[in-house]
């Protein structure tokens, strides 16, 4: 899955966290736009494997979501 991410440059690699469970997917940290969160949850949900994604990704300034 980070493969996959983290392949374009503009992607902050240092500042997001991938955990994976059971194909639960779980994206936390920050990016700098609203168009990236969306774009990584998509390109997740596209693997092979994946059964759901929790997206907790934040932009800078914001208060990071909390696990439901």
């Amino acid at each position: 899955i980070e493969t996959q991410i983290f392949r374009p440059a503009d992607v902050p690699k240092g500042q997001i966290n991938v955990n994976v469970q059971e194909g639960l997917v779980q994206l936390r940290g920050e990016v700098p736009s609203p168009e990236m969160i969306g774009d990584l949850e998509a390109q997740v949900r596209k693997i092979q494997g994946v059964r759901d994604v929790e997206n907790l990704l934040h932009l800078p300034g914001e208060h990071a979501q909390m696990h439901q």
